[in-house]
């Protein structure tokens, strides 16, 4: 293929997943960070879901390293158990990507109901609701003139409101979890008229840990993501090894995101049709209360920028109560 033809499918590539993610302007992109120790990113009913103590996750993601202003992105979350019923959270995201940023802010509130005899034997179905904004700039102070409608020049600025609600149900070493984001969505300077009337996004996704040995289990997961605005469903299916030496708990593991629907584009010579595929590689570590982990991304196909991957870099720490400690493997996390 040749320079020019990687440079065309490249950039198509990435009006296309801009166009597949619409409604990640006004809220975080879903990457695979939730797979560290993170599911709350994803899911309000996990905030909590963890019987005692508080849990602090940080991320750092950087993509296409050889590309000038390419996408990153920062988010923050901690949630905490309240009592015996209750659960609270709340986050923090920077995406920036080229000339386009948004920040975010969310509180989410969990209720917890349990039928367990002790902290081995999970048995917790939770419900979630999260209370949101964004606030989304684009500079277009560097564009040069233009007759296009979307070319003002300047700073354009937009913002949203957003309530999303989820339900979790953990038994023992099975988890499973349903998210409804954007059921209430309200725009501000938004001119897309099909994101305001469709704007809903839908996240299940379920996964066991098996345990082989005393100290290894082995955590397929799956996630499923569709996007009522573009009708673009993605799939993960994911596998995690977790091993235990002492008090350090260590992870690897792969997971795979397809899409279920063709991308199709042109260029001069040859037109390419092929769903969105990327393959995730993924290591963690924790040491008694601090958790950390790296995942590895890069595209699969012909519709990609660049051969380089996207980097993810989560912190994580565990403030957790003298009457409850987690025991070494179990299968809510």
């Amino acid at each position: 293929m040749s320079d020019k033809k990687k440079l065309f499918t490249g950039l198509t590539a990435l009006f296309l997943m801009l166009v597949a993610t619409a409604t990640a302007q006004y809220r975080m992109p879903i990457y695979t960070d939730y797979l560290t120790d993170n599911y709350y990113i994803l899911h309000p009913a996990m905030a909590g879901a963890h019987y005692e103590g508080m849990k602090v996750r940080t991320s750092f993601r950087t993509q296409w390293l050889e590309i000038a202003n390419a996408p990153s992105m920062q988010t923050l979350n901690v949630h905490a158990r309240v009592g015996d019923k209750s659960g609270i959270g709340g986050m923090f995201f920077n995406d920036k990507n080229g000339f386009q940023s948004r920040t975010g802010v969310q509180a989410t509130y969990a209720h917890h109901i349990n039928s367990y005899r002790d902290v081995d034997d999970v048995n917790q179905l939770s419900f979630g609701l999260t209370v949101g904004g964004s606030f989304r700039q684009h500079d277009q102070t560097a564009f040069a003139p233009s007759s296009e409608a979307a070319v003002k020049g300047g700073e354009v600025n937009s913002s949203s409101m957003y309530v999303d609600v989820g339900m979790t149900y953990n038994l023992v070493s099975f988890y499973t979890h349903l998210t409804v984001q954007n059921l209430v969505f309200v725009g501000k300077d938004i001119s897309d008229q099909v994101l305001l009337e469709s704007p809903r996004r839908f996240l299940v996704s379920a996964g066991n840990f098996f345990e082989m040995k005393p100290k290894w289990a082995l955590e397929p997961s799956f996630l499923v993501d569709y996007i009522e605005y573009v009708d673009r469903p993605n799939v993960d299916v994911s596998l995690k090894s977790h091993h235990s030496i002492r008090q350090t708990q260590l992870w690897l593991g792969t997971s795979y995101r397809k899409g279920l629907t063709d991308t199709l584009t042109n260029s001069a010579t040859a037109a390419y049709s092929e769903p969105f595929t990327q393959f995730t590689l993924l290591t963690g570590v924790k040491h008694q209360n601090w958790t950390f982990s790296y995942a590895y991304t890069v595209g699969v196909g012909d519709i990609k920028i660049k051969n380089t991957g996207f980097h993810q870099f989560t912190l994580g720490i565990d403030f957790l109560s003298d009457k409850y400690r987690p025991i070494i493997i179990r299968g809510i996390l």
